[in-house]
């Protein structure tokens, strides 16, 4: 399976480089879509010394592309919004949404109150 994250669902977890530690012992390639610049956000995995096979900035074209890039069996892009569903299931991903992610992955998502 080839996971992709959106940067800011990832962002929402109690600690996402151990969400993404954890999904790399399950999933053959995993990705970041960075909303925004990603250098930030290349920055931030380096410091912890995160490994991920790719980060990319622009959503519609990088998920247009993930599955020419990384053939795996599944392609799931997880994110926050009906925009995500709607722009993972266009280009032929599946969708699955950060809650029912975090649930089954049992990670942790950080308080919203």
């Amino acid at each position: 399976m080839t996971l992709v994250l959106r940067s800011a669902a990832l962002a929402e977890l109690d600690d996402p480089p151990a969400a993404v530690a954890d999904a790399r012992t399950w999933t053959r390639y995993v990705g970041i879509v960075a909303d925004g610049s990603p250098d930030a956000l290349l920055a931030a995995l380096a410091r912890r010394d995160v490994e991920v096979d790719f980060v990319g900035e622009d959503p519609i074209a990088d998920l247009a592309t993930v599955r020419q890039r990384f053939p795996t069996e599944r392609h799931v892009f997880v994110g926050r919004s009906d925009e995500d569903r709607r722009t993972a299931q266009s280009l032929g991903l599946e969708f699955l949404p950060l809650a029912e992610a975090a649930t089954e992955a049992g990670w942790a998502r950080q308080s919203t109150e």
